[in-house]
């Protein structure tokens, strides 16, 4: 009767022996087999730990392989493994059914980030330069003054088309002639048709009203040419006020007040809100990348802060030397607090 709670307490320490030596047996063979190609006698192998049966607890160690395997294995204490989270089994298999996304947003790639526009600024006529504006690093709107050439001439010949375009008094002249005229024609012919009046007399009468009819017309006709030699003027005028064609930063200034500016870049400005992030992609990615798909990028100077940028062009064409295509990102910098020209590193969104 006593020797069945022996057996017991034995039956664990047992399992753990026997699945050692089930798990020593395969490197015990591949020593031997190496002894036999090398002629060399093997060193004795032996357990390194021995279980004493009539213990009633398990070996303080267990051979590295067992406990790797199975960790707590023949101690009453040890906890019970956690139970898989669902989340993450539905995660994982939600990886492998779509690689390409596990590729896409698995690692950073490298990028660049630009200002999404630079313009160069001349001038449409040739002039000398009176006044510029503004200076390198400045910001300036889109319309804002920045380059002022000499236009001493233009505003003269602004001032004279003004005044023409005000002279109205021809045209209330020829119009005061016009109506007497065809009052006159109205008695004329009421003289006419009671003989009063002869045919050369009515004739001429009429001639008359006509004749101030054509001049009112040419007056009208003056004043118009007016106005618009007077619209031309103020055109000319503009012209030689050069204007900041977009929102941005001064990037360079090449000339300076007082040099006549022909075909010349005067200024350089950037837009820089906007930035443009170009990126190079392998070819194994075309088609996982989609117009409107955000994406999170890390400029080199401000690792600490992730940007979040959207898709607006993906080339449909591949470069056949590389095997790569090109994507390009819109990224807000609205405070201008990232400066164009970084690289950077971008990883895009599953959506």
């Amino acid at each position: 009767m006593d020797t069945a709670p022996k057996l017991m307490r034995w039956l664990p320490a047992v399992a753990v022996a026997a699945a050692a030596v089930v798990l020593l047996m395969p490197d015990f063979a591949g020593l031997r087999r190496a002894d036999e190609r090398t002629g060399s006698p093997s060193a004795e192998l032996t357990p390194s730990t021995r279980v004493d049966p009539a213990s009633d607890t398990t070996p303080s160690s267990l051979p590295p392989r067992i406990a790797a395997m199975a960790p707590g294995f023949g101690d009453d204490t040890a906890e019970p493994l956690p139970e898989a989270d669902p989340a993450v089994w539905d995660a994982e298999e939600s990886t492998t059914d779509n690689p390409t996304a596990l590729a896409v947003d698995a690692n950073p790639l490298d990028c660049i980030i630009e200002p999404y526009d630079v313009v160069e600024v001349g001038s449409p006529v040739t002039g000398l330069i009176e006044k510029i504006h503004v200076e390198r690093a400045d910001s300036v709107e889109a319309g804002q003054v920045v380059v002022e050439l000499e236009s001493d001439v233009e505003k003269a010949t602004v001032a004279l088309a003004r005044v023409r375009a005000r002279m109205e008094d021809d045209v209330r002249s020829r119009e005061a002639e016009l109506a007497l005229g065809k009052r006159r024609q109205v008695r004329a012919d009421e003289l006419f048709e009671r003989d009063a009046l002869s045919l050369d007399e009515l004739d001429e009468l009429e001639t008359d009203a006509e004749l101030a009819r054509l001049e009112l017309k040419e007056a009208r006709d003056n004043l118009e040419l007016a106005r618009l030699e007077l619209h031309q003027a103020l055109e000319a005028l503009e012209r030689r006020t050069i204007r900041s064609p977009i929102p941005g930063v001064i990037v360079e200034r090449l000339m300076s007040p007082g040099e006549v500016v022909d075909e010349e870049t005067i200024l350089t400005i950037a837009q820089i809100d906007p930035l443009r992030v170009e990126v190079i992609l392998p070819a194994a990615m075309f088609g996982s990348i989609e117009p409107g798909m955000r994406a999170a990028v890390v400029p080199e100077l401000r690792e600490d802060q992730v940007q979040v940028a959207s898709v607006t062009i993906v080339d449909r064409v591949i470069d056949a030397a590389s095997g790569t295509f090109g994507v390009r990102l819109e990224l807000p910098n609205q405070d201008h607090s990232i400066p164009g020209g970084l690289h950077c590193q971008v990883r895009f969104g599953s959506e």
